[in-house]
């Protein structure tokens, strides 16, 4: 999220923070805590985040892995047998 803010021009840097607390409806102090990376950004904001950077720059900045779909070498399913 820092790396999208720092590609805006300076003058705009502080106002689309706002923005950003605007688009979260969190405080300044929690999108601040997202931004300089001190604690995850939940999947419900960076949803959030994805639209308002969209309609910003045209570009959504996180990636959201679908629930079901799993990453390599995870199985969705639990074996009967014990290892």
């Amino acid at each position: 999220m820092r790396g999208w803010l720092d590609s805006l021009p300076r003058a705009e840097y502080n106002k689309h923070k706002a923005g950003l607390v605007v688009a979260c409806a969190e405080s300044r102090s929690k999108i601040l805590n997202w931004i300089y990376g001190r604690c995850k950004v939940p999947n419900s904001a960076k949803k959030l985040i994805n639209a308002y950077t969209l309609q910003v720059s045209g570009k959504e900045i996180f990636t959201i892995a679908k629930p079901e779909e799993l990453t390599e070498g995870v199985s969705g399913h639990a074996s009967d047998t014990a290892i």
